[in-house]
């Protein structure tokens, strides 16, 4: 007759030999998969060594590159832009030193400011989309006619566009830009003068169907539609998500219209972004830098 001490030796028994199992089959095995591990590891480690070592010389060549375009660019750009006005837009965001350092590379190209103006966050702030329609509705110039269409960011991009080209009469431009301000949605750096050779300066990566990102993107699209000569520059982020250089490299009818640069917060893309200009101006559409859907890294056409 089988006893209950029985049940408890055979089942200790059976615990006994499983454990023995697992400490002979990893004493068995242990050699090979550690050896084989730390092979893996070492490999992993070389490889890590030799990117870093890569990305080190790939900062360097940049900032070389960067140096000399500082040193260089007024030499470089002289004479791209002679006689050429180019108006400047600051999208909300964007830095002060990239506009700044793109208006001195147009300077020493030989062209000139025709105005500076910068869209704040209200500009793309959802919550303030009726006010531009309300401001698009009634306060339009006379002659120009509206899109169909009840969307805040492509009625105040055509609105803008229609009198920064030039287009109307010559108080229309006054009357709208001072209708934004009052909105403190526009900033005007000075005087300014109509232009249809654009600069549009954004930063940043933006979250796919924002409606600031489908504001500034309509704003540039009414640029161009309207006849406007349409160069997008931004840091390497705006090239990334809904960024508006990714937006316009990802939209075919701005992608083959509007040139781009992703690289403008280095002289080398501030350069980059005169010879843009030059070559769009001249219906040469390009896109340059580093980012996702760039070209080149640099115009090929210079002058």
């Amino acid at each position: 007759m089988i006893s209950f001490r029985y049940h408890i030796v055979s089942i200790v028994a059976v615990f006994l030999a499983l454990a023995l199992g697992i400490v002979v089959g990893t004493t068995a095995l242990n050699g090979p998969i550690t050896t084989d591990l730390r092979k893996q590891v070492n490999t992993l480690k070389s490889d890590r060594t030799v990117l870093a070592q890569q990305v080190k010389t790939l900062q360097g060549q940049v900032s070389d590159a960067n140096e000399f375009a500082r040193s260089f660019g007024p030499q470089l750009v002289n004479g791209a832009l002679t006689k050429q006005s180019v108006l400047l837009v600051g999208l909300p965001g964007a830095s002060a030193a990239v506009q700044d350092g793109i208006a001195a590379e147009i300077a020493a190209a030989g062209g000139t400011i025709s105005g500076h103006i910068e869209l704040t966050a209200s500009y793309i702030d959802p919550r303030r989309g009726s006010d531009i329609i309300s401001q698009a509705t009634t306060n339009h110039p006379y002659s120009l006619i509206l899109p169909e269409v009840s969307d805040a960011g492509q009625l105040g991009g055509a609105l803008l566009a229609f009198v920064l080209l030039g287009h109307g009469v010559a108080t229309d431009l006054s009357q709208v830009l001072g209708g934004f301000s009052e909105l403190h949605m526009v900033s005007v750096d000075g005087s300014i003068k109509p232009s249809t050779t654009v600069v549009v300066v954004g930063t940043g990566a933006l979250p796919v169907g924002d409606y600031g990102a489908q504001s500034e993107l309509a704003l540039i699209t009414a640029l161009q539609s309207r006849g406007g000569h349409v160069v997008v520059a931004g840091d390497s982020s705006s090239a990334t998500q809904a960024g508006v250089i990714a937006g316009v490299r990802n939209a075919d009818g701005l992608k083959a219209a509007v040139s781009t640069v992703d690289n403008a917060e280095g002289a080398i893309g501030q350069v980059s972004t005169v010879f843009a200009v030059t070559g769009v101006t001249k219906s040469s559409v390009g896109h340059y830098g580093t980012g996702k859907g760039a070209t080149a890294l640099f115009p090929s056409s210079t002058k």
